[in-house]
């Protein structure tokens, strides 16, 4: 590891939202290193000086152990950025213990948890007037039988990563008794019955799917954007946002700010909303406590949530920023399957999508300074599309920092000066 005048960020993930920190602190001279345990975009950009290959699913003690390892023989005050909603909560669960070695982004699970389970996210939104879907929390399938379900409805996870790792969907929309029956029999072997919530299905495509990105600060939001979730992959209830706008949305900012003095959050932040044409109100869906997919699209805007993570994180002031409103942010590897969707489905036309080409774009990937991450990013996307049977995830639990660490213990470690050196954990 060269020697730097500042802390280092060790980023915890190498996904295309990885990706667009690592860029946005190496242009600033940040040395970054990555861990995954999968090789994805951010792995090979040209900002990132060292890598590590972890074996296994990023949770439970034996990755705690590493991490603690690599912070105090390599790493120590550097900063922590986990990228991914499981590994956010094992930092949590793991705060005293990472504290001492890295400057955490991340607060204390006692704090993050009420953001991270919708189920204590949308009774603080009740609390402070926030508005909700109308959601059942059924105990179990005999409860479900009785309740008064509204049709078409969807169920869905209080935290989701664990189903979407297990079917590639956050949730499973039905539209009648049996469907809800069935669908709710499926969730119930991947999760536990008490984290398993049925939801209203608010009307709308993209066009009526809003978010608030921001940074806050003890409860504060110090700086903030709205914008527009237009399109989404998979169409009707996608897993990520592939065509975001950044437009300005009257009202959505005082929403927010009411959920963050309530759950008093620092750090990154992105709060997702759907507008319901029944009854005019903006419904809280997620919240989401780590960078987000299109968080590159307020840095084109004029908010660089990632420096500004790094710099509170050092305790360096923030600059004032103001916000730019006009940009678009694409993932074009599956924005063109979402298009498709929605001709197929009469929401969108040929037309229509060719009509949102054009314009200050941003790529989630796409940068001729630092061309690999491309290659990256087509080669997990046509190993997953080749991938039949497993997921390639293990499933995980609902509290990774108590899971069995397994076998993921061996590490390789990769960098411009040492390519294929190992080390092991324990």
């Amino acid at each position: 590891m060269s020697a730097t005048t500042s802390p280092g960020a060790l980023v915890l993930g190498s996904d295309f939202k990885a990706l667009g920190v690592v860029r946005s602190l190496g242009r600033r001279g940040v040395a970054c290193v990555i861990v995954d345990d999968l090789p994805r975009s951010a792995w090979f950009s040209r900002y990132v000086s060292q890598r590590f290959r972890w074996s296994g699913a990023m949770w439970g003690p034996a990755f705690v152990e590493f991490l603690i390892d690599l912070g105090e023989h390599r790493y120590r005050d550097w900063v922590l950025l986990p990228m991914q909603d499981e590994v956010v909560e094992l930092v949590a669960r793991e705060h005293r213990a990472l504290s001492g070695v890295y400057r955490l982004v991340t607060q204390e699970w006692e704090t993050i948890r009420w953001a991270h389970d919708k189920r204590l996210a949308y009774t603080v939104a009740e609390e402070v007037g926030v508005p909700v879907p109308r959601t059942w929390y059924p105990a179990d399938a005999d409860e479900l039988a009785e309740m008064d379900i509204r049709y078409p409805a969807i169920i869905k996870p209080a935290i989701s990563i664990g189903l979407q790792y297990a079917i590639g969907r956050k949730l499973i929309p039905v539209r009648t008794r049996e469907e809800l029956i069935a669908g709710y029999a499926v969730v119930e072997g991947i999760i536990h019955p008490t984290t398993v919530m049925v939801q209203e299905t608010i009307p709308g495509d993209g066009r009526s799917q809003f978010s608030v990105a921001g940074f806050c600060k003890d409860g504060q939001l110090v700086a903030a954007m709205t914008a527009r979730r237009t399109r989404q992959y998979p169409s009707d209830y996608g897993v990520s946002s592939t065509f975001v706008e950044a437009v300005e949305v009257p009202g959505l900012l005082e929403l927010a700010q009411r959920l963050v003095r309530r759950l008093r959050l620092s750090g990154m932040v992105e709060l997702e909303f759907k507008h319901d044409q029944r009854d005019g109100l903006d419904k809280l869906l997620d919240i989401n406590v780590r960078p987000w997919g299109w968080h590159t699209l307020c840095i084109a805007c004029g908010l660089d949530f990632p420096y500004m993570q790094y710099r509170d994180a050092l305790g360096q002031p923030l600059d004032a920023v103001t916000v730019r409103y006009g940009p678009r942010w694409r993932r074009l590897i599956t924005d063109v399957p979402a298009a498709l969707q929605e001709i197929g489905a009469r929401i969108s036309t040929p037309a229509g999508y060719l009509r949102s080409l054009p314009g200050r774009t941003v790529p989630s990937v796409l940068d001729p300074r630092d061309p690999l991450p491309v290659v990256g990013d087509l080669a997990v996307a046509l190993w997953r599309s080749l991938k039949t049977g497993s997921r390639g995830r293990a499933r995980i639990p609902s509290a990774p920092a108590s899971a069995p660490a397994g076998d993921g213990r061996q590490v390789v470690a990769q960098s411009d000066a040492e390519v294929g050196g190992r080390a092991v954990v324990g």
